[in-house]
């Protein structure tokens, strides 16, 4: 979809506002019909860099969602899960921890993943790729996220088997700007943030963006009634711009991030009101730090433009988890064991590009080069564990540690065959070097005859990947294009498997590879205040990953099923007049497992089930309102804003053995706020109409012939309530 998001919110508050003004007269008429004719302008065209160098969204041969930074800020959008949340046909599942967030695009995506590294969907910032487990980024000065459907790894590299996310941040400026914002609202909620930018030289500008944001946790503990913790995130990113040349920019960037208490705790359905959990007080910790540093040379040629970029990101995830809440498992065996997870991550990943392609306003598009991708990955995880499970093998202490190594060449080009016809064509050729190796010891207590085990394995595989599409102008409004591409996630190893305790080592998992076919009609009307997208898409998956968790015996199983997965897409944006815009989307999905597995049906899992957690329907729509109201309360011209946005999702399939189903919901938010002379204050309100709705589920069996099934999951945040202040400057 392509938007074009300028000022604009809703009249559901300008009514309540207006009437307490005074009564406009001839002055004051013509005072605001001066500035309505100021906002009646032909809005600016949408550029993107979804094949690493800019280009009209429209002319894209693949469909293409743009959430602009300002977008985003004004409809509180502070995290990429929550842009991803509100696009239609993406789906992020968060089952128990950031480590674990799954992405999918059109039904594509692991069933349940195996390991950190299995991930459909690449996150792109500033060209520096990061795993899934990111999606919870904070969206601090971005100029804009694209969200690309599809497979995408002729330029965005390995495992982007279903589409990719490229967030763009704001740049450094030759003149000076700045903003500060705070929020305060219910649940103690709170945020702070400030960015500044501007020359230090001639040649020399920076930028720094800070933000603080906290909240008690809506989720209490059933044993103190209190709030469960207090999850807070603190992110901070500082660039650097520098005109070498006329032809030649170097961009420095170096970004952290702090999440605390972020990681999703699960809960026995029905959750209770307000939700609770019954763990030890305080036994819940997780801290998320993430360092990520990049730098990017280009140099402009008279035909040519050669990019250098070179980008090293550092993960830290340290938590403590306990293993059994209390009302799940009095459910299953009648007592909550006592059990606690101790686990620490640390990722470290380099990233090194070279790419030469046209410029941005070539007649023909080509870009090619040359790709080398290294992480590495370790996981501690120490389990207590009481008597009750003391001769389960998870009632110990592991280290495993995996190390992938890629190098790519990769090419893509879009040829004008006519006037009006062109022709894309691109391909990415990629070896690929996984090693896996891990410890495994028995606590001191566990009287298992198993003591310590090791496990050493390597995987080897090259693969290619890439796309062809046709597109043809029907006029200059209109643009008709179809594309196929073959997508491909490579294969690994299980970061859960015990196997090898028993003198069978944990098998690699297979590749998944996707072949992909899309269709679609874009407009753009000529001043683009109208524009919108119809896509149909076909998605034929082989060996997607499905991993199977007992929680008595702590042991895992995967597999490989098939997937088919198809649907239409349509999505609109209308800058209806002065006063009023729409925008919105909405997504039809129908994925179905197919196959594959080993045959004996052990995973529960049958031919025809629903892919979990992709709804058959789903939406977006927004409508916003902006007037000027004249003179009152003191300020100087101002412009009433206003925004409302309901989210639906359909039901859907909670797990893949279809066992049942998370329930269809509207989440409804909304955002009124008056700005004058660069400063806006504003009440928003989230989940406004105090929806309860589920964010994941899963149901574990009774562990012994008295117990019962439980079924448990997590709940997204009821309403809250808050006020802000914006002042840029």
């Amino acid at each position: 979809m392509i938007k074009h998001f300028p000022s604009r919110r809703k009249r559901l508050m300008a009514l309540i506002l207006a009437a307490c003004a005074p009564v406009p007269d001839v002055a004051l008429a013509q005072e605001i019909k001066s500035k309505e004719d100021e906002m009646t302008v032909s809005l600016p065209a949408v550029n993107v860099t979804a094949r690493r160098t800019e280009e009209k969204a429209k002319d894209l041969p693949f469909s293409v969602t743009v959430v602009t930074g300002e977008e985003a800020e004004e409809r509180r959008l502070y995290s990429l899960e929550n842009v991803l949340r509100q696009t239609p046909g993406v789906d992020v599942v968060t089952n128990m921890g950031l480590a674990n967030t799954t992405l999918r695009m059109r039904g594509v995506g692991a069933l349940q993943k195996i390991s950190g590294d299995d991930t459909s969907v690449v996150i792109s910032v500033d060209g520096m790729p990061m795993s899934a487990s990111n999606a919870t980024l904070d969206i601090l000065d971005v100029e804009r996220v694209e969200v690309l459907k599809g497979p995408q790894g002729t330029l965005f590299g390995r495992n982007a088997e279903a589409g990719a996310v490229n967030v763009v941040t704001r740049k450094p400026t030759q003149y000076f700007e700045g903003s500060l914002r705070g929020e305060i609202g219910q649940d103690s909620q709170r945020l702070l943030e400030g960015m500044v930018s501007g020359p230090l030289s001639e040649s020399v500008s920076a930028r720094l963006a800070i933000r603080g944001s906290g909240s008690d946790n809506y989720i209490e503990n059933s044993q103190t009634g209190k709030p469960l913790n207090k999850p807070s995130d603190f992110s901070s990113r500082a660039s650097l711009r520098w005109d070498i040349g006329p032809v030649s920019v170097l961009h420095l960037s170096a970004g952290r991030e702090v999440l605390k208490h972020r990681d999703w705790v699960y809960l026995l359905y029905p959750y209770g009101d307000p939700p609770q959990s019954d763990i030890p007080p305080g036994s819940e910790q997780n801290r998320r730090e993430v360092d990520r540093y990049s730098a990017e040379f280009t140099h402009s040629f008279d035909n040519v433009r050669v990019t250098a970029l070179t980008g090293f990101a550092r993960t830290r995830h340290r938590s403590t988890t306990p293993i059994y809440e209390g009302r799940t498992y009095t459910r299953l065996i009648g007592f909550r064991p006592d059990a606690t997870w101790h686990n620490m991550i640390r990722e470290r990943v380099f990233n090194h590009e070279l790419r030469l392609s046209s410029h941005p306003e070539a007649k023909t598009f080509w870009v090619l080069g040359t790709n080398i991708y290294q992480s590495d990955r370790d996981m501690d995880r120490f389990n207590s564990y009481d008597t009750y499970f003391l001769d389960n093998p998870a009632a110990s202490s592991a280290n495993r540690d995996l190390s992938s190594r890629a190098h790519a060449l990769f090419a893509e080009t879009t040829l004008p065959i006519t006037d009006e016809t062109k022709l894309t064509l691109g391909g990415r050729y990629t070896r690929e070097k996984k090693n896996y190796r891990a410890h495994w010891k028995a606590n001191p207590e566990n009287p298992s005859p198993i003591r310590e085990a090791w496990d050493s394995q390597s995987l080897f595989d090259s693969y290619a990947t890439g796309r062809i599409g046709l597109s043809h102008a029907l006029n200059p409004q209109w643009n008709l294009y179809g594309v196929y591409a073959r997508g491909y996630k490579s294969g690994g190893f299980d970061e859960e498997g015990v196997g090898f305790t028993y003198g069978h080592p944990d098998a690699p998992y297979k590749p998944g590879k996707v072949d992909s076919y899309e269709a679609g009609l874009k407009y753009e009307n000529a001043d683009r205040r109208l524009a919108f997208n119809v896509t149909m898409f076909l998605n034929q998956v082989k060996n997607d990953h499905l991993l199977m968790f007992d929680p008595q015996t702590m042991a895992t199983h995967k597999s490989n099923r098939d997937v088919t997965s198809q649907g239409l897409e349509a999505d609109v944006y209308w800058h209806i007049d002065n006063a009023w815009s729409v925008s919105g989307g909405v997504a039809y999905t129908r994925a179905k497992i197919k196959g594959g597995g080993d045959g004996s049906n052990a995973d529960g899992v049958a031919w025809g089930n629903d892919v979990p957690e992709v709804p058959r329907w789903g939406g977006t729509l927004s409508v916003a309102y902006q007037r000027p109201i004249g003179s009152m309360f003191g300020l100087s011209s101002p412009v009433l804003h206003a925004q409302l946005t309901n989210r639906y999702v359909g039901s859907r399939a909670a797990t893949p053995q279809n066992s049942f189903d998370l329930r269809a919901y509207n989440k409804m938010d909304f955002r009124v706020g008056l700005r004058s002379r660069g400063t806006e204050i504003y009440f928003w309100a989230d989940n406004l109409l105090n929806k309860q709705y589920e964010l994941y589920g899963y149901r574990i069996p009774a562990y012994t012939p008295g117990g019962m099934d439980a079924i448990i999951g997590a709940p997204g945040r009821g309403r809250t309530l808050g006020l802000g202040m914006n002042v840029l400057f």
